[in-house]
């Protein structure tokens, strides 16, 4: 398969494009700017928004693996997300989002989400928190658009082990009052990354959020 990955060069995007090359994939990188490291075969230097037609023409996928976290980048997340997805409206080619764990649901009613308990993610980080959520709309507003918001748990640990297992749920997630003793709430990168291949490979889960996660933080005094 012919897969891009957008945001190449962050830390959930060098573990999905490492895992795409194990596996035999056709794989292009895109980043905003050149890094020293890692080496990326097929590379385009764009931003997000400077991407074209012709750019994501015969992709199998696009797999949106941008990680911006200030007030001056977050945008990536709503203008960048809605660019590309204009791009791909009515072809065949998919878009997976790496997702943001804020914007699970934490009631049956999906009447509140994860970024509501100021314990999981406090005053700072609620600009980002709100990107992502408009991020998600976005895509549950589209039409004629193969997506996915592939959703981390609250833990998404990038030197977590590699155990080559994870499970695959929804879009709810039921917090504790103290997130040290949140279960089903971890996931390694590399983990994560071969979910994310799994789910290209087997063309499940379009026009879903899904979470991917392996289990129990091992360590509950850190979080990721």
């Amino acid at each position: 398969m012919k897969i891009m990955i957008i945001g190449v060069f962050g830390r959930a995007g060098r573990a999905i494009y490492r895992e795409a090359q194990r596996r035999g994939h056709e794989v292009v990188g895109v980043a905003h700017r050149r890094h020293k490291h890692p080496v990326v075969d097929q590379l385009i230097l764009k931003d997000i928004q400077a991407l074209t037609k012709d750019d994501v023409k015969g992709f199998d996928a696009v797999i949106d693996a941008v990680g911006a976290w200030s007030t001056q980048t977050e945008v990536v997340h709503t203008l960048g997300l809605a660019h590309v997805i204009a791009l791909l409206q009515g072809t065949k080619t998919r878009y997976l989002k790496v997702g943001g764990a804020n914007t699970l649901y934490t009631d049956s009613e999906h009447h509140h989400q994860l970024q509501e308990y100021r314990r999981y993610y406090p005053r700072y980080m609620q600009d980002l928190c709100l990107a992502h959520s408009i991020g998600l709309e976005q895509l549950k507003d589209s039409h004629d658009v193969l997506w996915t918001y592939v959703t981390p748990p609250y833990n998404f640990d990038p030197a977590g082990h590699t155990t080559g297992h994870y499970q695959v749920t929804g879009d709810e997630y039921f917090p504790t009052p103290d997130p040290s003793d949140g279960q089903n709430d971890y996931i390694s990168y590399s983990d994560y990354a071969k979910g994310m291949i799994d789910i290209v490979e087997s063309h499940q889960y379009i026009g879903q959020q899904i979470t991917l996660f392996s289990g129990n933080n091992p360590d509950p005094s850190q979080r990721y």
